[in-house]
């Protein structure tokens, strides 16, 4: 049954209902074309197109739950991270396009390699590792996450982009119990426990892949004590990183003596990765 409502009068709705978001119009696009299984370019070519009244109820309930803060990805099901779609829930983070530094930096070290193991430590939805299943086909990847929720989700992405039978995925914690790698890949929680309480994100997406403890580096500590021993020689470590990117750099040369510790910025120009090569 329709409704008497029109594709334009709903985004305008949208809009109205989004007025704090950062993108109002962009969201309320999105999230109308997700509700008609059609692209915002449809949306904005059929501004006269009457709604049924099932699209117009879910896309009403749809713009209150954004309002309320509720993260526009887990709405639609679905995000996107190195040109991949990815599905996307409760059970993990969200992928930022921050952390395709991660996926670049691996790509070009071990395309120079052939067989190279990677290990992506806290994959969460397995956006990591199946991007760089996806881009490295003579690799060895694994994924690990501490979560069964976590990697449930990550097995689901990777069948979905048919890199199931080249991803290993163990249920661990970081790297405890692991072998040793060429690169490992973290994206850890790196939030202090006041921010992840306090800030949006802790509301909304899975507390334990957030808080870092009190200063925010328990788990990086942990990572940058431990991976020494599961590194091969030249190996890599690449991981994500927040804010107390000194301390995180002069922990990385107290672990690694020898090896060349940096932290890259990202395209804003924030310390973002750390990376260590031994």
């Amino acid at each position: 049954m329709k409704s008497d409502c029109t594709v334009l009068k709903a985004v305008h709705h949208g809009i109205s209902v989004l007025a704090s978001s950062d993108k109002p119009q962009l969201e309320a696009e999105v999230l109308l074309a997700h509700y008609l299984n059609e692209s915002r370019s449809w949306v904005a070519a059929h501004p006269e197109t009457f709604l049924s009244e099932t699209t117009l109820t879910s896309y009403n309930d749809s713009l209150q739950m954004r309002n309320g803060g509720e993260p526009l990805p887990y709405l639609l099901g679905y995000w996107e991270f190195f040109g991949i779609k990815f599905t996307v829930d409760k059970r993990a983070l969200i992928p930022r396009p921050e952390t395709e530094m991660i996926v670049e930096h691996s790509i070009s070290i071990a395309g120079k390699h052939m067989n190279s193991r990677i290990v992506d430590i806290g994959t969460g939805c397995g956006a990591i590792a199946i991007a760089l299943a996806l881009n490295l086909p003579d690799s060895l990847v694994f994924a690990s996450d501490i979560s069964r929720d976590a990697l449930s989700l990550a097995r689901t992405n990777s069948l979905r982009h048919a890199v199931r039978n080249r991803i290993d995925f163990i249920q661990a914690d970081l790297l405890n119990s692991m072998g040793k790698f060429d690169i490992i890949c973290a994206n850890p929680p790196y939030l202090t426990t006041q921010e992840a309480c306090t800030l949006p994100v802790g509301k909304h997406e899975p507390r334990l892949a957030l808080d870092g403890g009190p200063n925010g580096l328990n788990i990086v500590r942990e990572i940058i004590s431990t991976a020494g021993k599961h590194l091969n020689d030249g190996g890599s470590l690449l991981m994500e990183i927040g804010n107390s990117s000194s301390k995180i750099l002069k922990m990385a040369n107290y672990y690694f003596r020898s090896a060349e510790c940096s932290v890259i910025p990202d395209l804003a120009g924030r310390p973002r990765m750390l990376k260590i090569t031994t």
